[in-house]
C-alpha cells in the first residue's frame, strides 16, 4: 500500500494549498483541478483513480475544508464514466451531491419523469445545484428541488432537506444507489482519517511542548500510553480506508467501503474526543480548533449510517 512519487507529490501540493490563506472554490477547481481529478480525460478530467481522490480528501479532512469537495467527488465516482454531467463537475461550474435514503417516488408524465418526496440530511445540499436522488435503488439527477438548509453541529459543512414536488429528473445510474452509498462510505472514511490525524498531531505537539512540574507532559507514562493507543487506532483505520479505495471497481468494494467508514469514523470520533481531555484546559476553549475537529468527526460518525447500521449492512453483504 505504498504511494507512488506522483501520489506523494499530489498530497504535498494539496496540503500546501489548504494551508495557504484565501483559497476558494474557484481556485480549488481551477488552479488545482481537484474536482477534475477522478474524471476521465475525454470529459475534461485527469483520469486519476479513487486512490488519488482519497489522498485529496484526507488532506481536506485534516484542514477541515469548508467546501463541497467530498459531496461532488462522491457524485463523480457514483456516475457512469460517460455521463454528460461530468464535464461541468470537472470544471467546477456545477456542484453535485448525493441525496440517498429518502422517501422519493418517480412517476412518468407526458414531458418525462418527475420526482415527488423528501430527503433529509443531504450533505452540502445548501451549496449543490445538481442532486443525485435515490429512487428504488436507482439514481436520478434533478436540479429542481426545493432546498431547506438545516442547522448542524458541524458549522463548517452544510446540510439540507430536499423537497421534491413534480421535480423534472432523468435516470443517470440504474441500480446505482448501492454503489453511490459505498462511494460515500469510502470517501468519508478517507476524510475521517485526515481529521483524526490532524487532531492527534495537534495533541502530541501540545504534550511535547506543555510543561508541568518542570517536565514536558509527554514524559508522563499514563499520557504516553493513551496516545499510543490512539495512534494504533488511527493506523488500523488508515489501512482499512486506503484498502477500500484500492478496491474501487471490484466486487470487494461493496464490503470494504462500509467497513472503512465504520473503522475510520469510529477512530476519528474516539481520537478527537480524547484530544479534548489530553489537551487539558486549552482543549475546552472556543479558540482552540479541537472542538471543530470533534464536531466534524461526530457528524461523520453519524452520516450515511451510524455504527449499528453499518454493522447490519456488513453482515447482510458478507453473507449475500
Amino acid at each position: 500500500m505504498e504511494f507512488t512519487p506522483e501520489q506523494v507529490a499530489l498530497r504535498e501540493s494539496v496540503r500546501d494549498f489548504f494551508a495557504s490563506p484565501g483559497y476558494s472554490w474557484a481556485r480549488l477547481t481551477g488552479e488545482l483541478g481537484l474536482t477534475a481529478l477522478a474524471v476521465a480525460e475525454e470529459h475534461g478530467g485527469f483520469g486519476a483513480s479513487a486512490v488519488e481522490a482519497g489522498i485529496v480528501l484526507e488532506e481536506a479532512g485534516a484542514a477541515l475544508l469548508s467546501a463541497p469537495l467530498l459531496s461532488t467527488t462522491a457524485a463523480i465516482l457514483a456516475l457512469d464514466p460517460g455521463s454528460d454531467l461530468l464535464k461541468p463537475l470537472a470544471e467546477g461550474t456545477s456542484i453535485a451531491t448525493l441525496a440517498l435514503g429518502g422517501a422519493v417516488e418517480a412517476r412518468p408524465t407526458a414531458h418525462g419523469t418527475v420526482l415527488d418526496g423528501r430527503v433529509e440530511h443531504v450533505l452540502d445540499g445548501d451549496a449543490a445545484d445538481v442532486f443525485l436522488v435515490e429512487v428504488g435503488g436507482d439514481l436520478y439527477a434533478t436540479d429542481a428541488a426545493v432546498v431547506q438548509p438545516v442547522p448542524t453541529l458541524d458549522v463548517t459543512r452544510g446540510q439540507a432537506t430536499l423537497i421534491l414536488t413534480a421535480a423534472p429528473a432523468r435516470l443517470v445510474a440504474p441500480a446505482g444507489a448501492a454503489h453511490a452509498l459505498a462511494v460515500m462510505h469510502a470517501l468519508l472514511a478517507a476524510e475521517s482519517i485526515g481529521v483524526a490525524r490532524a487532531s492527534l498531531h495537534s495533541t502530541v505537539e501540545h504534550l511535547r511542548t506543555r510543561h508541568q512540574f518542570g517536565v514536558a507532559l509527554s514524559t508522563f507514562q499514563a499520557l504516553r500510553h493513551r496516545v499510543a493507543d490512539l495512534y494504533v487506532l488511527l493506523e488500523q483505520a488508515t489501512s482499512t480506508a486506503r484498502y477500500a479505495l484500492r478496491c474501487f471497481g471490484t466486487a470487494e468494494f461493496a464490503i470494504a467501503a462500509p467497513l472503512a467508514k465504520l473503522a475510520a469514523t469510529e477512530a476519528a470520533w474516539t481520537i478527537t474526543r480524547d484530544a479534548i481531555q489530553l489537551l487539558g484546559g486549552v482543549g475546552f476553549t472556543w479558540e482552540h480548533p479541537a472542538h471543530r475537529y470533534l464536531k466534524r468527526a461526530t457528524a461523520g460518525h453519524l452520516l450515511f449510517g451510524d455504527p449499528p447500521a453499518l454493522r447490519r449492512l456488513l453482515l447482510a453483504r458478507a453473507f449475500a
